[in-house]
């Protein structure tokens, strides 16, 4: 079966070759908002919290919250991610903060769309486009233009390269089948990535998902975890998640992404964050293979929710 999805994924070296090409500098005297829903909120959340270790100030808020209680945040700049710039409570959003004088910029991945019409500057990355129904590599390169002004070390489609490759050779190893829950762990910009994993999970491959910071883990949550549970941990290369993953492995599974983790990711300020991503992307992708879904249409689901 041709899937898109998976050559989507397998062709983010290459659309992060071509962002190499574009920047956004954000400005530490003004106050940024980001405003998304699904994906794209999961995108703008990890992006925030990354910006906030640069001293950037920048929130984030979805645009289901804005519509629902007509509610604007004071900002000076407002960022609307939506792949298809079609997503109605985004562009219902983007409308309301306009109206309030705050300055729009739209991120999208089609030309000539409603948020296009509505911001009053939007990024439009065709080469983005994708076929499949989840969104996948389009997050990594959307993350990575957001994020790369304070990126000094570069490369990252050549770290991307070697990161799908040792993802492969991972989860070539693994038995899928026998896992039935999954749970991701992160603190700050890795929480938005363990969300956005989690939803990868469930939007492909129908799982249990939960999501946790991973000391808040055991606070609860580690009452269901079992043999059948697979964990994630999205570090930021603490002692604490260190020895979690050590607490964790006397019940089951755990998948180590930090420094001389099971993908050797060293945390690097959330820079690092749009190749951990990519991870439990192909896992998503396989264990929905693994269990004979079709992950470019998953039920229930369309490119955009319009209302």
């Amino acid at each position: 079966m041709k899937s898109y999805t998976y050559s989507e994924i397998k062709r983010i070296p290459e659309i992060l070759k071509e962002m190499e090409k574009y920047s956004f500098g954000f400005l530490p005297s003004k106050k940024y908002f980001f405003v998304g829903c699904g994906s794209s909120y999961n995108l703008s959340f990890t992006a925030s919290k990354v910006l906030e270790n640069f001293g950037i100030d920048s929130e984030v808020i979805t645009g289901g919250k804005v519509i629902a209680f007509d509610y604007v945040p004071k900002c000076d700049v407002a960022i609307f991610i939506s792949r298809t710039g079609e997503s109605t409570e985004t562009i219902k959003a983007a409308e309301k903060f306009k109206e309030k004088g705050i300055y729009t910029i739209g991120i999208t991945c089609e030309k000539n769309t409603s948020l296009e019409k509505v911001c009053a500057q939007t990024f439009v990355f065709e080469f983005l486009y994708e076929n499949s129904i989840v969104m996948t590599g389009s997050f990594v390169a959307i993350l990575y233009f957001l994020i790369k002004m304070h990126d000094v070390d570069g490369y990252l489609h050549e770290k991307s390269k070697r990161l799908i490759y040792e993802t492969e050779i991972l989860l070539e190893n693994m038995d899928l089948k026998k896992f039935n829950h999954f749970i991701f762990l992160g603190f700050d910009e890795e929480y938005g990535i363990s969300k956005e994993g989690a939803l990868k999970m469930q939007e492909m491959a129908k799982q249990f998902v939960e999501f946790h910071e991973p000391l808040e883990y055991r606070h609860g949550p580690i009452s269901n975890i079992s043999e059948n549970s697979l964990v994630v941990i999205n570090s930021k290369d603490t002692s604490f998640e260190y020895q979690l993953k050590k607490d964790l492995e006397r019940y089951t599974k755990v998948i180590f992404l930090g420094e001389n983790g099971d993908l050797d990711l060293k945390y690097n300020y959330g820079l690092e964050t749009p190749l951990k991503v990519i991870f439990s992307q192909i896992l998503s992708y396989r264990k929905a293979i693994c269990e004979g879904f079709n992950p470019d249409v998953p039920d229930n689901l369309t490119k955009s929710v319009k209302i």
